[in-house]
Parts: structure tokens; C-alpha cells; sequence
């Protein structure tokens, strides 16, 4: 029988390294590789094949949500769960609604991990209980995509609203990668994400969704 082939994202070198040893100690298990950034992960893919991804959400760049939606478009096979120390319900539901199939934090043990690793591999998807208690915080959790309430309840970071103020200005993704010093490809990231969360298809649907939530005159 196959191994389950796991990629560890993390950029914590140290960390993403011990962690590479203790899941290769695991049945039915094997680490293809290891990397310390999102950039790293998208490239790996291209040529090697990888079942599940463990990925931390904070790294430099590209966090642990925006790769998770770049290799979701062009790798929806892959199963990606976030391993991080985060615990706030707003990046756990961020991350499911990105495509995530799993979020774990760190501090859980060897069985839960191996078990959740497992679990995502084989199609369904695992959340750790404390990523459970968390999400039990947000209300309407279950709002259908696509349902107008769906922007009512999803945090939207400030960066986000920051990338959002001007793509309703009718900035080009170039005009405010230079504004704000990041790239024009993660200004395109965070413009698809923000359609993903709020249930919009247009720029003229961020349009409405800024004016009617005061984020533009």
C-alpha cells in the first residue's frame, strides 16, 4: 500500500525539521519535503507528487491562506491542513472557507497529529478541538457561500479592507502592489480571496460591499 506523501510548510526551519523527523517516524507515512515558504511549496508541486500539506499560517510573503487558495486552484487533489500556533476563530474559518480541509495547532500530541494527517488523506476533513470551541464563537457559522450574510460574519483583515479601498478607487493590481510595497501577484491572491469571502463575482460587487459597510465615501 501507498504511503501518504506529506509536504511540510513552515518557516521556522527548526521547527518545520523536527517536525519532518517525528512524522517520518509514523506508519504509513513518508515527508517528500520541506520547505520555509509558500513561494517553495507552489514550485515543489510542480514536480513532485504530494498527497497531503501541512502549512503554517504565518510566513513571510504568502501566508499559510493565500497558498492554501493558489494551490487549491491548480492542485484540488492535494489535501491541505494548517498546523499553527494560532487559535483565533477568525484565521480557522478563513482557512476552511480557502479550501483548507483540516487546522490543527501545534501543541497537540503525536496520535492526534497522525490521526489527523490520516483523516485528511482519506478525503474527510479534521479540525483539532480547539479549533472546534473556537469556530463554536463565530455566529452563523453555516451561512451558504454565496448567501449575502456570509460578508456580514467573516472578519476581513486590514490589509484586506486596506487592498479593498483601492480596487474600488479602480487601482490596477500593479498601481497598488506599488502603493502598498507587495507584489501584484499578491494583490490578485488577496482580491480573489476577498471575493471567496464575501460572495462576490465583480469588482462592482467589492463596490457594494465597501459602500455599504462605510469603507468608502
Amino acid at each position: 500500500m501507498q504511503k501518504i506523501r506529506v509536504l511540510i510548510a513552515d518557516d521556522h526551519v527548526i521547527v518545520a525539521e523536527s517536525l519532518g523527523f517525528l512524522i517520518g517516524t509514523m506508519a504509513g507515512i513518508e515527508v517528500v519535503g520541506i520547505k520555509n515558504s509558500g513561494w517553495q511549496v507552489l514550485a515543489f508541486l510542480e514536480n513532485t507528487e504530494t498527497d497531503v500539506i501541512l502549512i503554517d499560517y504565518h510566513m513571510p510573503l504568502m501566508n499559510g491562506i493565500e497558498t492554501t487558495i493558489r494551490i487549491r486552484e491548480k492542485y484540488p487533489s492535494i489535501r491541505i491542513m494548517l498546523l499553527t500556533m494560532s487559535e483565533e476563530p477568525a484565521i480557522i474559518k478563513e482557512a476552511l472557507i480557502a479550501g483548507a480541509s483540516g487546522y490543527i495547532v501545534k501543541k497537540i500530541e503525536k496520535a492526534e497529529l497522525e490521526n489527523a494527517i490520516k483523516t485528511v488523506a482519506s478525503g474527510k476533513k479534521y479540525l483539532s478541538d480547539e479549533a472546534v470551541m473556537r469556530l463554536a464563537e463565530i455566529p452563523n457559522l453555516n451561512t451558504p457561500s454565496g448567501n449575502e450574510e456570509l460578508g456580514e460574519t467573516i472578519p476581513i483583515t486590514p490589509r484586506e479592507i486596506e487592498i479593498l479601498k483601492l480596487i474600488v478607487q479602480e487601482f490596477s493590481n500593479t498601481e497598488i502592489a506599488q502603493k502598498i510595497f507587495i507584489s501584484p501577484t499578491t494583490v490578485e491572491t488577496h482580491r480573489r480571496n476577498l471575493m471567496k469571502k464575501l460572495g462576490v463575482n465583480s469588482a462592482l460587487g467589492l463596490y457594494k460591499y465597501a459602500r455599504k459597510h462605510g469603507l468608502i465615501d
